[in-house]
């Protein structure tokens, strides 16, 4: 009987036990919000060529109307449809390397190389393509670089860390390049706080390293977006962040590229992770 009355309670306790066990294991949900002006749930997606599926950089021209990409191990530009992102035309302008980024200055692309060199794309009247560098950070390395955008107002291409031997773990640099005078200045234009973006997160993530930046035409916010942490960072023109998404890693597999439309619409490329590369389009809504 004394063993009789041990068993009982133990065995009216198990489905409470078990009942605690996985309440204690369950993972708190965590709803992921969409940027003012945009819902992601709301998305268009196309799918491109495999000649893109390691699509890094993207461009709008409003100019031509089209779309610019480049393939990121490869001195490649490929212009895409504006409607379909078909591959309309491609160019070779360098070697094999480490391409990052694009940025429109007017209707001239400039890539950006991961060691922090600048090439220009040219095109001449024969419709002969070429890349010319025209710039190269010399800053204290080991340095790798993945975002560049064009600031009108500063007249400069800008250009961030991903990982910078400059920088901490509490802030991320950003470089300038004056295309019309003295190049790129060694000194930084401004540092993005990191701990700032750690605290505004929704959720805790690994170390922010920018992967893609444009400036919002509408909005004049700068857009930075990182791969390594599925961050959506929307920062002023001198990089203070101001509010923080999360990309969810269904919808942004690995996001490098960033570009906006005249009136506001956003569009982000993702590399093939066992898949195509795609482009999504959100609508911006005023």
């Amino acid at each position: 009987m004394g063993i009789l009355k041990f068993r009982l309670p133990f065995i009216a306790l198990v489905p409470v036990i078990l009942v605690m066990f996985v309440m204690s294991c369950k993972q708190k949900k965590i709803i992921l919000k969409s940027p003012p002006h945009y819902n992601f749930s709301e998305v268009f997606e196309h799918k491109l060529d495999l000649k893109l599926k390691e699509i890094s950089g993207l461009a709008w021209d409003t100019k031509k109307d089209e779309f610019i990409a480049h393939y990121d191990e490869a001195g490649k530009l490929f212009f895409l449809d504006r409607e379909n992102k078909a591959i309309k035309s491609e160019y070779v302008f360098g070697g094999k390397g480490d391409y990052e980024d694009i940025a429109l200055v007017g209707d001239v692309p400039y890539i950006l190389k991961s060691d922090g060199v600048i090439t220009k794309f040219i095109k001449d009247t024969a419709n002969k393509a070429y890349g010319e560098e025209v710039g190269k950070l010399t800053i204290a390395g080991p340095n790798d670089f993945e975002a560049m955008y064009y600031d009108s107002t500063r007249k400069a291409l800008v250009v961030i860390c991903k990982n910078c031997e400059i920088d901490d773990k509490t802030s991320v640099s950003a470089f300038a390049f004056y295309l019309d005078s003295i190049g790129f200045d060694n000194k930084p234009l401004y540092r993005i706080d990191a701990k700032a973006i750690e605290a505004m997160s929704p959720k805790k993530t690994s170390k922010f390293q920018p992967s893609g930046a444009a400036i919002h035409p509408v909005l004049n916010k700068l857009f930075i977006i990182s791969s390594a942490s599925n961050l959506l960072v929307i920062a002023d023109l001198n990089g203070k962040p101001e509010s923080v998404y999360t990309l969810s890693k269904k919808l942004f597999p690995q996001p490098e590229g960033i570009a906006f439309k005249s009136k506001g619409d956003m569009y982000i490329s993702n590399e093939g992770v066992n898949a195509r590369g795609n482009i999504l389009r959100f609508i911006y809504k005023p």
